[in-house]
């Protein structure tokens, strides 16, 4: 009567494995036939995590969204080892409640289907299927490797975010436009692989290959040499981006995207002014595959790159301002915000090679002190370093990885300090409920010290436009909350960020999985009714919020198993 119902697995499902870490899709409905399309029904999605704390084992998320369908012995697409589980979480997502939210509902949809398959290829996947099959024996220009997750999927591209090949921006053909990737996406998703290679249970047999191919196309989106890569921009802007820096991207052909190209065609676009977003999600992938690759010629090659990258970051680029200094001389990377993402890198290397030289007399453990110490130093006293929550969510994660990573150091008890004031200053935000009137699950811009707000669309976060609620950021603060509890035990962080999984995984207005059967995220959500409560929903998985939801969620549970151990 009240919607509720009992079912026991493996016992209520005819055929089922018995429990193992796993993701569990759980549909719900009052038509037999689980039509999706049938409006009288009454329909729920839902999504089970299953870990084992006692053996340490946790779940391989799903991956159909940067899956490559290439296994290690060769074998591709339907023949390939992962396709049956691809196959059937793909089908599902299609024929799924949030597949008709969204308006991609296709009742008939089946990847086994040649045409259903170059659909899900063209129109879906983040995976270059172009150039997949390609001999990489020798480079495509700058590209040296296979693996290859664009910024969007193929059809994505247009005269909107990309330019156009003839140089007739009304050619709105298909094959006018190529596909690209940012640096920082591409790192994202590397990062997300990297985890997963560390998993016994992992869906791809050919993890290794996919980490070690994704790292040296990222090193190949490493400027190197004393010559300044940028290009004047339509607005007469020139950056100084010299050696370490990275790159702003790379088209699937292997081609940089520069200035005047693809998403920067447009001339609002202006990701790499002023340092740009790109240098430190790339460290931080670098230190996460330090850890796994530390040794022989590709772990030297690994660390090469994170001492030039952290040199320009802090030393090289203070001439052209892009290096801040704190009112105590301390060096930090463009914002603080920027500065976090390098640091998540700095100190994963760190847990590797601490005395990695960056200059003469300046080790990455010094750098990644004075950093951290940076970023204490610009915390405001409620606990606070800007209005926005995606800034301030890495900046926790962060510090708690400086206490983890360096906690002999006498500072350590500041950072720990730090990060739990602005940590506690943020929980405590509350949202006016004029503006949301469901229970707070999600963070948002912090107008006022004690209120965030969902608005966005007006000249300033909290001001007109309408409520939106970010996965990206969501996922950020899943991972900063799971640092948080992973350093105090307090169960305030592991509550909230629960909340916020259970959101994704189908507890929310919608009654479906925004972290979907194929591993993907939306990318936001909004109200459009004015009420407060979100209700549109469109499909825009994206790199960014597929990642950061990964890792929060991976970052969670290595959290709750190692609270649980102890």
């Amino acid at each position: 009567r009240d919607g509720s119902f009992r079912c026991d697995y493996p016992a209520d499902f005819a055929g089922a494995p018995a429990i193992a870490p796993s993701v569990l899709f759980v549909d719900v409905s009052s038509n037999p036939d689980f039509d999706a399309s049938d409006d009288n029904a009454v329909w729920a999605e839902a999504t089970r995590i299953v870990f084992d704390a006692k053996t340490r084992r946790l779940p391989d998320l799903p991956s159909a969204f940067t899956n490559d369908l290439l296994d290690n012995a060769g074998r591709r697409d339907q023949a390939s080892s992962e396709f049956p589980v691809i196959r059937s979480l793909t089908n599902l997502y299609f024929h799924s409640r949030g597949a008709r939210r969204a308006g991609v509902f296709r009742p008939g949809f089946d990847l086994a289907r040649p045409a259903d398959l170059r659909a899900f290829q063209e129109n879906v996947a983040l995976c270059d299927f172009d150039y997949r099959d390609r001999d990489f024996s020798a480079p495509l220009n700058h590209r040296v490797r296979r693996t290859f997750w664009q910024a969007v999927w193929d059809h994505w591209f247009g005269a909107g975010n990309d330019h156009p090949l003839d140089g007739d921006p009304t050619n709105g053909a298909h094959d006018n436009y190529r596909p690209y990737t940012f640096t920082n996406d591409f790192a994202d998703i590397l990062i997300t692989y990297l985890m997963r290679r560390d998993l016994s249970n992992a869906l791809d047999d050919n993890l290794d290959t996919m980490c070690r191919e994704g790292v040296e196309n990222l090193l190949a989106m490493q400027h190197q040499g004393s010559s300044n890569f940028a290009r004047r921009d339509a607005q007469g802007r020139e950056h100084t981006y010299t050696d370490g820096a990275f790159r702003y991207g790379m088209f699937e052909d292997g081609t940089y995207l520069v200035e005047g190209t693809g998403w920067f065609f447009n001339s609002h676009h202006t990701d790499y002014v002023a340092g740009g977003v790109f240098n430190g999600r790339a460290v931080w992938a670098l230190g996460e595959a330090l850890k796994r690759y530390p040794d022989g010629e590709f772990g030297a090659r690994i660390r090469r790159a994170i001492g030039g990258a952290v040199r320009f970051c802090l030393i090289d680029a203070r001439a052209a301002g892009y290096t801040k200094t704190t009112p105590k001389g301390r060096h930090y990377w463009r914002d603080s915000g920027e500065s976090a993402y390098l640091l998540l890198g700095m100190l994963a290397a760190c847990e590797v090679d601490p005395d990695l030289r960056i200059a003469d007399g300046l080790t990455l453990r010094d750098a990644t002190i004075e950093s951290l110490d940076a970023l204490v130093e610009q915390m405001q006293p409620h606990g606070q370093w800007s209005i926005y929550a995606d800034h301030d969510s890495v900046i926790l994660a962060a510090l708690a990885d400086g206490v983890r990573v360096l906690g002999d150091h006498p500072h350590a008890p500041q950072w720990r300090a730090a990060a739990i004031n602005a940590g506690n200053g943020w929980l405590n935000a509350r949202v006016d409920a004029k503006e949301h009137p469901a229970p707070l699950v999600h963070f948002a811009a912090r107008v006022a010290t004690d209120r965030i707000s969902f608005r966005w669309g007006g000249s300033n976060p909290g001001e007109g436009g309408r409520n939106h609620i970010f996965f990206y950021k969501t996922g950020h603060w899943i991972h900063a909350l799971a640092k948080l509890h992973r350093m105090t035990g307090d169960r305030r962080y592991l509550e909230r960020a629960e909340r916020m999984v259970g959101y994704l995984c189908g507890d929310n207005p919608y009654r479906v999985r925004i972290f979907s059967e194929l591993g993907g995220v939306y990318n936001w959500v909004d109200d459009t009714d004015g009420d407060g409560i979100e209700d549109a929903l469109r499909f825009d998985m994206y790199p960014e919020s597929t990642a950061f939801c990964q890792i929060g969620i991976m970052r969670l549970l290595e959290a709750k198993v190692s609270r649980e151990r102890d």
